[in-house]
């Protein structure tokens, strides 16, 4: 690490810091969970200020504890750690981070303290990444979805919590639980040469892959059944089954092709399209 050099100005490290291709998407499902459990419009859009606020300081803080691991072989090609590289001191980028979680904390505390409970279980399973405890590959499944499926919570106890809205946090964790592998998939060229625990490494690409379309199709299902509650509309099982389709197309081809290629495509297609239409249904189908 001595022999880095900044890659970047102070200004842009803290831009990139924000991690805003992750960070949206957490903001939206938070605030999602709020207006379907009947916050209101103001209530919701706090709700998703504080989820995205508590999802930068996470999301950096991942920065910090990899900042060591994020130098070695073609990592430090791909991750552009801005306190890996110095652009950024580690003492900053901790800051940062803490800054933005207690950002968080205030908000949720003004809007709806009963929220902390969920909000506690996210900085724990945060903290718990910062400190490598959830090293194995199965355990690091297993945070992202319980954090995909917490930051509904989230929003969703600050109205009435519903059993549709169970369902839909049961939905985005095994949608990420599954998500998980094939992120590891994507990354494997950079993750195979390092110590990092992934679940390919683990299990074989194949295996992988198959956990991945089971893990899919399981969120399918909950989306739908979720529908079946009566508590969404019609506008929710248009949106829905588009979701469901692209869920079905995904698991399909990346069951045939388990590269890092097709992953890398369909990461960005599950995150960002399949992500935004199941929040839109969400939304929409709560009206």
């Amino acid at each position: 690490m001595a022999n880095c050099r900044p890659r970047c100005p102070k200004l842009l490290a803290l831009f990139w810091l924000l991690r805003l291709n992750r960070t949206m998407m957490v903001a939206i499902i938070t605030g999602a969970g709020a207006f379907a459990a009947g916050a209101g419009v103001c209530s919701s859009l706090w709700m998703t200020l504080a989820g995205w606020c508590l999802a930068v300081g996470g999301f950096s803080l991942d920065f910090y504890a990899d900042r060591d691991l994020d130098v070695e072989g073609p990592r430090a090609g791909v991750r552009h750690n801005p306190l890996a590289d110095h652009s950024l001191s580690p003492t900053r980028g901790l800051a940062f981070s803490l800054i933005f979680i207690a950002a968080s904390l205030a908000l949720t505390l003004s809007i709806a303290p009963r929220a902390l409970l969920p909000w506690g279980i996210i900085v724990a399973v945060i903290i718990g990444l910062a400190l490598h405890i959830f090293e194995t590959p199965i355990a690091r499944a297993l945070t992202l979805g319980l954090l995909q499926a917490l930051y509904l919570l989230m929003g969703g106890v600050v109205g009435n919590l519903s059993p549709g809205l169970g369902l839909l946090a049961g939905m985005f964790f095994f949608a990420m639980f599954g998500g998980r592998g094939m992120i590891d998939i994507r990354d494997f060229p950079q993750d195979e040469p390092t110590r990092v625990q992934t679940l390919p490494k683990r299990y074989g690409t194949r295996r992988t892959a198959w956990f991945t379309a089971i893990c899919l199709l399981i969120a399918s299902a909950l989306s739908l059944v979720a529908y079946l509650t009566g508590e969404f509309s019609a506008v929710y099982l248009c949106l829905d089954m588009a979701f469901i389709a692209l869920n079905l197309v995904g698991a399909w081809l990346f069951v045939r092709r388990p590269n890092p290629q097709l992953a890398y495509v369909l990461t960005i297609a599950f995150m960002m399209g399949a992500g935004l239409i199941i929040c839109l249904a969400i939304i929409l189908g709560s009206m």
